[in-house]
């Protein structure tokens, strides 16, 4: 299925109380997006596999994940309760020609698709593929040494205030850099009752449920989002990555628990 619809991004703002911190690792881990519904049969194995990562040797210290799930698998018999068309407009977003380039030099593959795992913003891949997929993330894992970002939150009522600080040593010149902080939940398992997946229960995890786009205007960064009824502050966390604009390029990404 092939979709174009522009980038579109959301900023809530709010108080805020108790607050924590997270240096990530100098170095930096990788980022990887999963774009999936759960309307598409060929999806459940890559959400498995980025849940195992972990127990794979790929910790927070080398991969931070987000799932976004798209819509337009929606109208196929089972509305996903985590779809929607901002992801979408995301994942279009990438498939803009010559955003990004097949993993280790494989076929291109057009439009839009899933499940696609997107690494550190350049490139992709079929998700479910595993061998490649691991591949791929320790590759570019040691393709870059990646700047450390230093992210903080602060909750208050339904809203969590982050605050970012950026490297030390700046960021490369000559990109459209933006931060982009992603409220997710950390785990999820549905009952599917209809269309491709029916009858299976889908446990997933780093599910993106709001989503905060700032330009970088200087060492130290503030944005905030507001936590959805159904997520219960226990099962949430946040990821803050530094991305360009012109190229999708990945310079800096963190992850923490919210407080």
């Amino acid at each position: 299925m092939r979709f174009a619809i522009p980038g579109l991004f959301f900023v809530a703002l709010g108080c805020a109380s108790a607050a924590r911190a997270a240096p990530a690792a100098q170095g930096g881990p990788v980022l990887v997006e999963l774009f999936t519904s759960q309307g598409c049969s060929s999806c459940p194995p890559a959400e498995r596999l980025l849940g195992r990562l972990p127990a794979r040797g790929f910790g927070r210290d080398r991969v931070i994940p987000l799932t976004f799930h798209v819509d337009y698998w929606d109208h196929l018999g089972w509305p996903d309760p985590f779809a929607r068309p901002q992801w979408t407009a995301r994942q279009s977003w990438y498939a803009r020609p010559g955003r990004l380039r097949p993993a280790g030099g494989g076929t291109e593959i057009s439009g839009l698709y899933t499940p696609q795992m997107v690494v550190n913003g350049q490139t992709h891949l079929a998700g479910g593929q595993t061998d490649a997929v691991l591949r791929e993330i320790a590759a570019a894992g040691s393709r870059t040494r990646r700047a450390p970002l230093t992210l903080r939150a602060r909750t208050s009522g339904d809203e969590v205030r982050v605050t970012v600080d950026l490297p030390a040593g700046g960021l490369p010149s000559g990109a459209d850099w933006g931060l982009t902080v992603a409220l997710v939940q950390k785990s999820a398992r549905t009952r599917i009752l209809h269309g491709e997946n029916a009858g299976e229960t889908l446990d997933e995890t780093a599910l993106v449920r709001e989503l905060s786009r700032v330009p970088v205007t200087g060492p130290r960064l503030e944005t905030a989002l507001r936590r959805p009824p159904d997520l219960p502050w226990t099962n949430a966390g946040l990821v803050a990555f530094v991305q360009s604009g012109a190229t999708g390029e990945v310079a800096a990404v963190a992850a923490l628990d919210v407080p």
